[in-house]
């Protein structure tokens, strides 16, 4: 294959995460034995290792340019070590330390040039929801650098699965790191002219004040999620024009933030969304993002999930425009100048991610997937993230924190769990209503 370089987007990833903030995918994977034996730990390693061996990117590592006038390369790792990418924690026995264990490993800073991505392996949990076996949790914990939702997304199916992956995997071509870097510092000059030009455009697109309250940022992480049934949601939602899963659980996470934050909720969101169509894409991170208002303004949980809905739709039509300009940019940036730096003033602001990883045939050996949740990472412009993502029957509304401000995270999980139940009879009433008639 030939040679493979990271892009802007990707690199700008790496000098991100620092201390204080962590910059990676974090994801969880719940798989659930039945009356099967789960995997120990000698056959988990063999299969694992066997499947990602096979996932080009796993494979992958990176390497430097001299003088840092170019940006990393993507090269082979030689050879492949499935052990340098496990950790065993058999200790861990419950759902809730799940969580408290993986607050511990969201807060660490991991370099991506000794290692991109470790799963993080937890056994014997009975407890969690939906489990009526023996649980295996597997924690996923990689850099951004290698990818966006969408792109872990289909390397996660490639891992856990017992379909068949190719037996050849072409390897990147290593570079010459010393004509790398001359090309990059020839280069340098026209980019920053490039990315003058684009400026302008840019602005127009600056993120709005999310109006949170000014809060503590630290280094400790807390995190939790509830599990919700995405049958009775999509059931329930038949006779409300518009309105998706998204829209629902934003509504549910914007009555839960007014009502435990108060006057100190940010008022909008941040949604992650994929490019839109025709858009040029480069490299492995493909996200943007735009602007929802969270429609505290609506006191009736009706009138707040259509507010909502119409607000998304606004954004995604601006989406587009906005994506491009930003993008012009960030690909016009020379390596030397991206450096980016922690807010001096952290403010209370949130950001939500969503994916539909799609039916459950995710699988462990003979253990199959239950749910799934993913964190976005937190930092002191958005330090209190959430994420919305199903798999099979299940849909998962998780919450990371890295302010001290938001207090218990399972008082702050409660509230969610009360005010889903809240929207979700909003949603049956008009439903009940018109089958009534």
């Amino acid at each position: 294959m030939p040679t493979k370089q990271l892009t802007s987007v990707d690199f700008e990833l790496i000098p991100a995460n620092m201390e204080t903030r962590s910059t990676d995918v974090l994801t969880i994977f719940l798989f659930d034995s039945g009356s099967s034996t789960p995997l120990d730990k000698k056959e988990l390693l063999e299969f694992l290792g066997d499947r990602a061996s096979r996932i080009p990117e796993l494979r992958w590592t990176v390497t430097t340019v001299p003088g840092g006038f170019g940006f990393p390369y993507w090269v082979d790792s030689a050879p492949f070590d499935i052990a340098e990418h496990v950790e065993d924690h058999v200790e861990i026995s419950s759902w809730k330390g799940v969580f408290d264990y993986f607050g511990d490993i969201a807060a660490q800073i991991v370099d991506p040039y000794e290692c991109l991505w470790r799963l993080h392996v937890v056994r014997g949990v009975r407890d969690a929801p939906g489990v009526q076996g023996e649980a295996t949790v597997v924690i996923l914990k990689a850099s951004h650098a290698l990818g966006d939702g969408h792109i872990y997304n289909a390397i996660v199916h490639d891992l856990f699965s017992s379909t068949d992956l190719p037996e050849f995997v072409p390897e990147l071509t290593t570079p010459n790191p010393w004509w790398s870097s001359l090309k990059g510092l020839l280069g340098t000059p026209r980019q920053y002219v490039r990315a003058f030009r684009a400026l302008p455009e840019t602005r127009k697109y600056d993120a709005p004040d999310s109006g949170g309250g000014a809060v503590t940022f630290t280094d400790k992480r807390s995190a939790t999620a509830i599990m919700l049934d995405l049958v009775a949601i999509r059931e329930a939602k038949r006779m409300w024009p518009g309105v998706t899963v998204t829209a629902i659980a934003q509504t549910i996470i914007s009555l839960s933030l007014e009502e435990y934050f108060g006057d100190k909720s940010p008022r909008s969101m941040q949604v992650m969304s994929g490019a839109p169509a025709g858009a040029e894409v480069r490299g492995q991170n493909h996200m943007g993002c735009y602007h929802v208002d969270l429609a505290m303004d609506k006191e009736d949980i009706a009138e707040r999930l259509r507010a909502i809905t119409t607000n998304n739709d606004d954004g995604k039509a601006g989406y587009p425009d906005a994506y491009r300009a930003v993008r012009t940019l960030q690909y016009e940036l020379p390596a030397i100048a991206i450096r980016p730096a922690l807010s001096s003033e952290p403010k209370l602001g949130t950001v939500a991610s969503s994916v539909n990883r799609g039916p459950a045939v995710m699988t462990l050996g003979d253990s199959r997937i239950v749910s799934t949740a993913s964190f976005p990472y937190v930092s002191p412009r958005s330090p209190f993230n959430h994420g919305i993502y199903s798999v099979g029957d299940v849909l998962a509304i998780s919450v990371l924190s890295g302010t001290p401000d938001s207090g218990d995270i399972d008082v702050y999980a409660a509230v969610l769990e009360k005010n889903a139940a809240r929207v979700l009879a909003c949603l049956e009433e008009r439903s009940t209503k018109a089958t009534a008639r």
